[in-house]
């Protein structure tokens, strides 16, 4: 197949990539229906051609899907969530710590996960926060809040074995438990269970367990509340 040269008019063989008589290059692409078509660079002002215009590349924000990584439904910009989870999930901690504060511990928990979903929905006012992104910015929340409350929990609990009040107050807490039930057995393996928790193998057994239960405890509060405030405050802000 023959083609005219856009810039001399010369027959051109098929596959051709330059003239042979201008040396104007023959730049073809093929048209979904399948015809072909060159593609023809255009002078410019002094004359000169101009190369065909390239496609232009995405930008590296975003994703394979073609929207930006901030547009991606159920995407959380986790650079931007991190901090106000951080200040309330320390801020729960503290007030968990206290000694009557503590009393609403759990309030806290809530307050907090749906605290740093209301933050971080100012950090992207267009974005939809779902219940289910809520629930993951509070969960985040939870985190922060229970390394904070486990070392104080841990320093705490050192403080009290070391001192000898801890053997003490066990032994206080199984008389109690024991004036109720009188069994012979019953007190016998109370006793055997106070002899162990007071070994060092029993005592730290009993620090996990209460750092697990801790653990479970601030990510499922956190988690709802973070579900809660998505719920109340999440919803989409326009730019105005």
């Amino acid at each position: 197949m023959e083609y005219p040269c856009y810039r001399c008019q010369a027959v051109i063989q098929e596959g051709a990539a330059f003239c042979p008589h201008c040396g104007a290059p023959q730049i073809r692409v093929v048209a979904p229906e399948g015809e072909t078509h060159t593609i023809q660079p255009t002078p410019d002002s002094s004359g000169e051609m101009l190369p065909p215009p390239q496609p232009i590349a995405p930008p590296q924000s975003w994703t394979m899907g073609g929207l930006p990584q901030s547009l991606q439904p159920g995407a959380i910009r986790w650079d931007l969530a991190w901090k106000g989870a951080l200040l309330c999930g320390v801020g729960a901690a503290v007030l968990s710590a206290i000694p009557i504060v503590s009393v609403g511990c759990c309030l806290w928990m809530l307050v907090a996960g749906a605290l740093s979903v209301t933050l971080y929905q100012k950090q992207v006012p267009g974005t939809l926060i779902t219940p289910g992104m809520g629930m993951r910015v509070g969960a985040l929340a939870g985190v922060f809040g229970f390394m904070v409350n486990a070392v104080v929990t841990t320093v705490s609990f050192v403080a009290f074995r070391s001192n000898g009040d801890f053997r003490r107050a066990l032994q206080e807490q199984m008389d109690k438990q024991l004036s109720s039930n009188p069994d012979p057995k019953v007190k016998e393996m109370m006793q055997r269970v106070l002899e162990w928790v007071a070994t060092p193998q029993g005592a730290a057994t009993m620090m996990v367990l209460v750092l697990v239960t801790l653990a479970v405890v601030f990510l499922l509060f956190t988690a709802a509340g973070g579900a809660l405030g998505a719920s109340l405050f999440g919803r989409r802000r326009e730019f105005r």
